[in-house]
């Protein structure tokens, strides 16, 4: 017997507004998101971010593909509740995409399909891939990569040989194959004595959900590949590689230690470049972006085009992290121009133009505010938003009782309120989707079903139904929740209002 793993994850980087900022990066012309645009997801799972798009952008055409249908089952039933009538999910067969009559799209993504070790498929989405990315598109594809896949590779099949026997379901195998790791480990087994590397790897495979590690253990074969070679592969088809949407690989002094430096500048080509540093890094795992035929962009149109791009933050000034690791790669935001730029993203979205236009930004001009945004967007604390946002008055701040205005988001509450770490919240109006904590998705909920003189109680109550409660240091629960409450109305509240997950009732 087998569990049914299903991811309910928001993935941020498949916003085509983040895909265009990559492109930008990359120097190329992105995809025009001013009119209705055509968006297709190969292995959608359970549609959680697809519809979240859908959401965000109601003038577009969204398209879900998956080869399970209990994921698309479950993603079309989201987009129901959600009230999505621009998400349509389909249950194809990977391996007959190739012949699937759809139209072309502007934005294709492979997610988490492209290193399934099946020719067939492999050849299909390819194919696939080719025939309806349209002229200027984009293309997102993640994939195991070498060389630092090879060590995870061996850690992964000695779990699974290990297990092979065992006819318990894939939870209880996936604990049996950390066990097993773990006392060859804990024994100095030749494989980790050689390899301290390791040791960390199995360190993460033991600190993850366990039910995500055992589908991960368990899923199809894998087949990892060089970046070289799935460069090659979209060459083929027509595609050239703009960028990667782990932002900071795009950029040499946070890409990989000083001592590399020289080594990236001195590339001959950006395959040369993006080799030599899965190489420096011992890269396991791409983000990727391709584009067809898209216009290279001169600096001055680029300039333009970056300066445009409103950028807001995903939490206040006050806890926007300055100290940012990427790999062995340390990034402190302790600039004065980093600091202003954080300050005024956070008081809404803006374009470089509009902070240069501010009080206390005299002598920065866009060109610099562009670069300290580009750096900023790195630790993810920084998104490139659709459009521009205000901060919340000060009387919707003093509301007593809130609403949740986007049906996504409700209709994400009401079927996973509580079952997992975070929840993937989506702002039409900004363009904007990312995952927010549980606990801030809680208080959300219950601003909208109580009000504030009632809320700790409401709260207290809905984790008691939920079998759930607060961990907290001093005191009882109902103090940490009105604690907690305190540093949600001071913190995230301004946020959610700004971005609309919460509206005054």
């Amino acid at each position: 017997m087998t569990n049914a793993y299903q991811s309910w994850d928001f993935t941020k980087e498949l916003n085509p507004s983040f895909l265009n900022y990559v492109c930008l990066l990359g120097g190329h012309a992105p995809p025009d998101l001013t009119d209705g645009f055509r968006y297709c997801q190969i292995g959608c799972g359970t549609g959680v971010t697809l519809n979240g798009l859908a959401a965000m952008y109601p003038d577009a055409q969204f398209t879900g593909i998956d080869g399970n249908a209990d994921c698309i089952e479950s993603a079309a039933a989201l987009a129901a509740d959600a009230a999505l009538g621009n998400a349509q999910f389909l249950h194809l067969e990977l391996a007959e995409l190739a012949g699937a009559e759809l139209t072309a799209f502007d934005y294709i993504a492979l997610s988490d399909v492209y290193s399934l070790a099946d020719a067939a498929i492999h050849d299909a989405l390819l194919q696939f891939t080719g025939a309806h990315l349209a002229t200027g598109g984009a293309l997102f594809v993640n994939y195991h990569a070498l060389p630092g896949f090879a060590a995870l590779a061996n850690l992964r099949d000695l779990a699974r040989q290990h297990t092979a026997q065992l006819s318990h379901d894939d939870t209880a195998k996936a604990q049996a194959g950390l066990d097993y790791l773990a006392h060859l480990r804990d024994k100095q087994a030749g494989l980790f004595a050689d390899n301290p590397a390791l040791s960390a790897y199995l360190d993460e495979m033991m600190g993850a959900d366990i039910d995500r590690l055992a589908h991960d253990l368990f899923a199809p074969p894998i087949a990892a590949s060089h970046f070289h070679q799935v460069a090659a592969e979209m060459d083929d088809i027509g595609l050239s590689y703009s960028g990667s949407a782990v932002l900071n690989l795009n950029f040499i002094d946070i890409a990989v230690p000083p001592d590399f430096h020289d080594l990236l500048r001195k590339s001959s080509s950006r395959t040369e470049f993006e080799t030599h540093g899965d190489a420096v890094r011992n890269q396991n795992y791409r983000r990727d972006v391709f584009v067809k035929d898209a216009a290279e962009l001169d600096e001055a149109a680029l300039g333009a085009k970056l300066a445009a791009i409103p950028f807001g933050t995903i939490c206040d000034a006050g806890n926007f992290q300055r100290q940012v690791r990427f790999g062995e790669v340390d990034l402190s935001f302790d600039a004065e121009i980093f600091e202003k730029v954080i300050g005024a993203a956070s008081q809404g979205a803006k374009t470089a133009g509009q902070m240069a236009d501010l009080d206390g930004f005299g002598g920065y001009g866009p060109e610099i505010i562009i670069d300290a945004l580009r750096f900023l967007s790195a630790g993810e604390q920084l998104l490139p938003f659709n459009a521009a946002t205000s901060p919340a008055p000060a009387a919707a701040l003093g509301a007593d009782k809130f609403t949740l205005p986007v049906g996504f988001n409700f209709a994400m509450l009401k079927q996973r309120l509580l079952q997992q770490p975070s929840l993937g919240f989506v702002s039409p109006s900004a363009g904007a989707g990312f995952e927010i904590s549980m606990l801030d998705a809680l208080f959300a909920l219950c601003a909208a079903e109580a009000p504030a003189s009632q809320l700790a109680d409401h709260i207290f109550q809905r984790l008691i139904e939920a079998g759930q409660q607060m961990i907290f240091e001093e005191g009882n629960e109902t103090e940490a929740i009105k604690a907690a409450l305190i540093a949600f109305r001071a913190h995230r509240l301004p946020k959610f209002l700004e971005l609309g997950f919460l509206a005054p009732a």
